[in-house]
């Protein structure tokens, strides 16, 4: 797969993400309520940087970034999620699991630029890897 379209279908699965994190903020439930609240609020606004970062370094490369709902569900790999009410565990799980899978997808452009010679999109999805590692072994932690 080319660089760049690996790019935008992580694009899509930021774009994908973000709304998830506001569904989870709004419907989590529990004991772990106000931590997991504020916890998700801090995730989605990291992950509105990361998609603006992407998108823009996208642009940059002469790429088209998706831009319309209909195309990042066209694209996503991320699964979307019912508006409904969630226990907290349940929603670590779940945000848990999309972490590893945009780690797999950070560490998989992470190469590719490497290969293309890119070493400014390298540089930030080793930025973006250690990012998700750290707060992929906060979240397992949670669980424990």
């Amino acid at each position: 797969m080319k660089l760049q379209e690996k790019l935008n279908i992580f694009v899509a699965n930021q774009t994908l993400l973000y709304t998830k994190l506001h569904n989870l903020h709004w419907y989590v439930s529990g004991p772990q309520f106000f931590v997991l609240h504020a916890k998700f609020e801090e995730l989605y606004d990291e992950t509105t940087e990361i998609l603006d970062e992407v998108a823009e370094r996208l642009l940059a490369l002469g790429g088209r970034p998706v831009a319309s709902l209909k195309e990042v569900l066209a694209l996503a790999t991320l699964k979307e999620l019912p508006a409904k009410t969630i226990e907290g565990t349940e929603a670590v799980k779940i945000v848990l699991q999309d972490l590893k899978t945009l780690l797999a997808d950070v560490k998989e452009i992470q190469v590719l630029a490497g290969e293309n010679d890119d070493p400014s999109t390298e540089d930030f999805f080793i930025g973006y890897r250690t990012k998700y590692e750290k707060t992929i072994w906060m979240l397992e932690a949670t669980l424990k």
